[in-house]
């Protein structure tokens, strides 16, 4: 019966050194991948202005949707539900063969003024608002593009 006992813990025991192991190799090859991610990112060399303009939901996630201009228009996302940051401008880094190879930069919002905004390929649009209940009449305002 002493016997059983011992097989019985030496099996505890190497099912427990199993576990640890795959939980050690689950962490180093995620960390891993998440430094080579990273590596990868600094190899961006262009970088920009980008305007971030809606929270887009999609079943259980979310992405807070973002443009720029390169020599074209280029839409990208990232996970986020901060509706906090839609509507303001922030600095993009990208990859210059592959512009849709990209990342935001959401900790600090830049305030650029209108030089910088044309400059990177944004263009100021009017638009008219009909206030029908004070002044009867079309107020104009403007946004960028």
């Amino acid at each position: 019966m002493t016997e059983n006992k011992g097989d019985i813990d030496k099996i505890k025991g190497l099912i427990g050194i199993t576990f640890i192991g795959l939980i050690f190799l689950s962490v180093f090859f995620s960390n891993k991948k998440g430094d080579e991610y990273n590596e990868y990112k600094k190899t961006f060399k262009g970088e920009t202005i980008a305007l971030a303009t809606r929270i887009k939901h999609a079943g259980k996630t979310s992405s807070l949707r973002y443009y720029f201009y390169t020599d074209k228009k280029v839409l990208s996302e990232v996970s986020s539900r901060d509706y906090d940051l839609v509507d303001k401008f922030y600095k993009v880094k990208y990859d210059l063969n592959n512009p849709d190879e990209n990342y935001i930069v959401l900790e600090e919002e830049l305030k650029p003024d209108s030089i910088t905004l044309v400059k990177a390929g944004f263009t100021k649009t009017k638009y008219y608002f009909y206030d029908a209940g004070v002044t009867c009449k079309y107020i104009e305002y403007s946004k960028w593009k």
